[in-house]
């Protein structure tokens, strides 16, 4: 396997367990990843949508729940969504709860390219992982995320 740049150092750094040390490798884990979701011809926040309306209720495939979801101004989830109806991997259907909010679903060239979505490589990376690990990390990566976020709403109350 060929070492990527900065990984060795990246893993040594983690094996000190220093926080600086560790908040790289999330870092460079996480810009890696970013790095990746542009394929296709998609940002990595119109695979996020893709996802989205392909794994949420029918209730919830509507723009305003999609920005809810990711926790975004409804304008930019619009253009994402515009985006993808252009692109013919989504379709706008009357919401018979709400006739202001559209519902969306995929289309059929919008499953197929979820069949080529970067995050699969992820998955396989860590199905790779021992179970225990996996585990741990999960409840790891998901405090750290959630107190992330815990810190980002103390800074917009202040």
């Amino acid at each position: 396997m060929t070492e990527l740049p900065g990984r060795v150092q990246a893993q040594e750094m983690a094996a000190k367990l220093s926080m600086a040390g560790l908040a790289t490798v999330v870092e460079n884990t996480s810009r890696l990843l970013h790095a990746s979701a542009h394929s296709e011809g998609l940002y990595p926040a119109q695979w996020v949508a893709l996802r989205y309306f392909a794994e949420a209720s029918e209730a919830q495939c509507t723009a305003s729940a999609l920005a809810r979801y990711q926790d975004l101004a409804i304008a930019s989830v619009a253009r994402t969504v515009v985006t993808l109806v252009d692109k013919g991997l989504l379709n706008k259907l009357p919401n018979p709860r709400d006739a202001r909010a559209d519902l969306l679903e995929l289309t059929e060239k919008g499953r197929e390219l979820l069949k080529r979505d970067p995050r699969l490589v992820l998955e396989r990376a860590l199905a790779e992982i021992p179970e225990e690990d996996v585990e741990a990390y999960a409840r790891t990566a998901t405090k750290l995320l959630q107190r992330l976020l815990e810190l980002r709403q103390s800074k917009a109350d202040t």
